[in-house]
């Protein structure tokens, strides 16, 4: 289908869901704006194939039996998401960190969730987009490992950051970090502000990166680093294991 034809189709779906007792072809016609016989036709013939429409006995069209399974898709995607944010709570919460959730798309690194600890370095508030560039914690995973190894880019990278890093302590930072599965960036980016990141996988390819923020005074406490590099990877797994179930 055209791209008119495909948002008239969804539009109808969409108007569909909320008649429970369903809408005749003519009703439907009128909604779409009165096009053609021909195209109203289409549409419906194409969403009946793939069953995301049905006619009932009265000879009106209601959600076919895909748009169940659709629904049972969503309700498990928004349960799986509740899951995440208590895990981030838990650990704003227990270790007084900040504490986020990334994505990323066409080049831009979205903030699904954030909890913020008020004696941490603030992170990205939730809902927060933002042009993808290295010096930004946890988007080193969201670039292919084999762009990260060209010190040219790299370089170019780290002059839009506007402060001195030295390119080897950041080549070092980048081959640990995919060596362990954790980013640590030593406070590089940031003075006075250690950040580390994990990549969360689904089907082995990267969807999410979960960073958390912490003022490195905080760090010379006795076992805490431990505890935090230990925390983070048991809620990486954990979140992993959500979504794949």
């Amino acid at each position: 289908m055209s791209q008119t034809t495909l948002t008239r189709a969804l539009s109808v779906v969409d108007e569909v869901s909320k008649h429970p007792d369903g809408m005749r072809f003519s009703r439907i016609k009128t909604f779409l704006g009165n096009p053609s016989p021909t195209t109203v036709t289409k549409i419906l013939r194409e969403l009946s194939a793939m069953d995301v429409l049905a006619k009932n006995s009265g000879g009106a069209y209601v959600l076919g039996v895909k748009t169940y399974f659709w629904g049972k898709a969503a309700a498990t995607r928004h349960g799986m998401m509740q899951t995440i944010r208590e895990e981030m709570k838990q650990l704003n919460e227990e270790l007084n960190v900040s504490i986020n959730l990334l994505t990323c798309s066409g080049g831009t690194v979205f903030c699904l969730e954030s909890f913020m600890a008020p004696q941490s370095p603030s992170m990205w508030r939730g809902g927060q987009s933002l042009d993808l560039e290295l010096p930004v914690i946890g988007s080193i995973f969201f670039y292919p490992a084999d762009q990260l190894e060209e010190s040219r880019f790299l370089a170019s990278e780290l002059e839009k950051h506007g402060e001195a890093i030295p390119l080897a302590r950041v080549e070092q930072m980048i081959k640990e970090s995919w060596n362990s599965g954790l980013q640590d960036d030593f406070a590089l980016f940031y003075p006075g502000a250690r950040r580390f990141a994990v990549p969360i996988r689904e089907n082995n390819h990267i969807v999410m990166v979960l960073g958390l923020g912490i003022l490195e005074a905080r760090l010379s406490k006795p076992g805490l680093l431990e505890t935090i590099l230990d925390r983070l990877m048991a809620v990486k797994v954990r979140i992993e294991e959500e979504i794949s179930s």
